[in-house]
């Protein structure tokens, strides 16, 4: 079933910006056409540093790189992505939260490795990261693709 921009607007009941952007009956924010996300390019110059918990970020490099991800926000969404052209092994370690599976296992460390290797983490709590996407994940203490 099609869902026009229009229609999505006509159903807002609380107005923030006329009919640009509002609430509808489920207290749902409606009416943008997009939300635009944040995008963070790690490279090997920036190994060691801190990754943003929002967002995408791009793990592009062609060396064997570590990064720390920041811990997470309930309720907020992160992705972490290699280039096409990424050919090292990227290995991200959250501060002090881990990351649970649909197979209830706990991982403290992702590894990307390769080109076009991704996953995407949801914050449960600012301790808990949930594995909602990967490519070919495997669960363990070390959650990897």
């Amino acid at each position: 079933m099609a869902l026009s921009l229009a229609t999505i607007r006509n159903g807002i009941i609380t107005s923030i910006h006329g009919r640009r952007l509002g609430f509808d009956h489920n207290d749902v924010l409606v009416g943008t056409k997009a939300i635009k996300r944040p995008i963070t390019d790690a490279t090997s110059d920036t190994t060691g540093t801190a990754l943003p918990n929002t967002g995408v970020v791009s793990v592009a490099t062609t060396t064997d790189d570590t990064w720390t991800l920041t811990d997470p926000i309930a309720g907020c969404e992160v992705t972490l992505a290699t280039g096409t052209t990424s050919t090292g092994t990227h290995t991200i370690t959250p501060a002090a939260a881990t990351i649970l599976t649909s197979l209830g296992a706990a991982g403290d460390t992702i590894t990307l490795i390769g080109g076009r290797a991704s996953v995407t983490l949801l914050g449960l709590s600012t301790s808990q990261w949930k594995l909602t996407a990967a490519t070919g994940t495997t669960v363990g203490t070390h959650v990897s693709s």
